[in-house]
């Protein structure tokens, strides 16, 4: 008998999921192409693996650069997801810190970023048509995708319902909930302003072809971004920080100036137009068209946080005819990947006309060497010369 608790592969967890007869995770997605937006971002290199957790809170990928010095997160909460629902028994019991009654930590995989989206990019024209299950694991301990589309005369529609599965692997942090994440704390400094601003703050500042500096102090608030390169010089960037001008949070603990990889600040800063939203606020407040922000905050030993809060429309998609099952009736009914199961959590009804998905980077700041090069902070440092 397994000891609950302890860890299992994804090929264990499979197994047990099949004796269980239901699945850890069973959730849709309502726009396909929001959910392959959002993934995309956390795509730090070509062949990007992600660590992907599983909650009755929600799910979320977790992306490492290869120097270690960038981590990527995308959460996905319960709340976004048309249905979610989690069975902690098919993964043979593990649970998070505090056990029954706590937020139960369902279980966790590894799988290949590129190959998910590619995947994801074959569903997306059915967007607005149909629904897309994610389901793990399967037998084989993979992710099953999978949408049910109707087409045609409503009395003799055309079905057709598209599935795929895709590999999942061990995680390279050991498995557990937040194992491996690099870690930011100590908060000093923090301010908030419309995404695309900051995107464009950072595209002006690559011509230097050097490392970005934010300068902060208070008494008056100063916010300033700037590198320096040989051959162009020093390019500055000063963003107004009075109150009520174009900052919508500004806290400055600490005065300060601090370094970052231009390729770090430009890959947290990299959202597609889609999730930018308007650029100007069109008096949506906190609706579906006001911009898309980011908070950008400094803490302890100047590591970087940068959290985009990405708004997304909820809005219905319409779907051919009455398949049962809200676009997957057929594939319920047919002892397909949609037959199996009867998950034990499931989220809250919708009702907010749109949802926020959390995307957030943590970088490592980059020291300045006495000979005017620069090191990642923490890094052994080559002492020849």
């Amino acid at each position: 008998m397994a000891k609950r608790g302890r860890s299992r592969s994804p090929r264990a967890r499979a197994v047990h999921a099949a004796v269980m007869d239901d699945f850890v995770l069973d959730a849709r997605v309502e726009h396909i192409r929001n959910f392959l937006n959002v993934l995309s971002v956390v795509k730090l290199s070509k062949k990007q693996h992600v660590n992907v957790s599983v909650s009755e809170r929600g799910v979320t990928f977790v992306a490492v650069d290869d120097s270690k010095s960038l981590q990527a997160q995308a959460n996905f909460r319960a709340e976004v997801f048309s249905r979610f629902r989690v069975n902690a028994s098919a993964a043979g019991g593990t649970q998070g810190p505090g056990g029954t009654g706590a937020t139960s930590f369902a279980g966790s995989f590894g799988i290949a970023l590129g190959s998910l989206i590619d995947v994801l990019s074959v569903f997306a024209p059915m967007d607005g048509e149909a629904e897309l299950s994610l389901r793990w694991p399967d037998r084989d301990g993979r992710l099953v995708l999978a949408a049910h589309v109707e087409r045609g005369n409503p009395e003799r529609p055309l079905q057709s319902c598209t599935h795929a599965a895709v590999a999942a692997t061990e995680r390279d942090d050991g498995g557990g909930p937040g194992g491996g994440d690099i870690v930011f704390r100590g908060e000093t400094n923090a301010f908030t302003l419309p995404a695309h601003g900051l995107k464009e703050i950072v595209d002006d500042l690559e011509w230097p072809n050097a490392p970005m500096a934010i300068e902060m102090s208070s008494d008056p608030n100063v916010l300033t971004f700037s590198a320096a390169g040989q051959e162009i010089g020093e390019l500055r960037v000063d963003v107004d920080a009075r109150d009520g001008r174009g900052l919508t949070e500004f806290a400055c603990g600490v005065n300060g100036r601090w370094l970052y990889r231009h390729a770090f600040a430009k890959a947290a800063t990299a959202l597609p137009g889609a999730l930018l939203g308007p650029t100007h606020d069109r008096g949506g407040g906190d609706g579906v068209d006001a911009p898309t922000m980011t908070r950008v905050a400094i803490g302890e030993g100047g590591m970087l946080k940068v959290v985009h809060l990405v708004r997304l429309s909820r809005a219905i998609p319409h779907f051919g005819g009455g398949g049962g099952g809200g676009g997957f009736g057929g594939t319920a009914t047919g002892g397909g990947p949609g037959s199996r199961g009867t998950p034990t959590q499931s989220a809250t009804p919708r009702a907010p006309a749109s949802y926020v998905v959390p995307v957030t980077f943590v970088a490592y700041p980059e020291v300045e060497m006495s000979d005017g090069e620069y090191d990642d902070f923490g890094d052994e440092v080559d002492s020849e010369s």
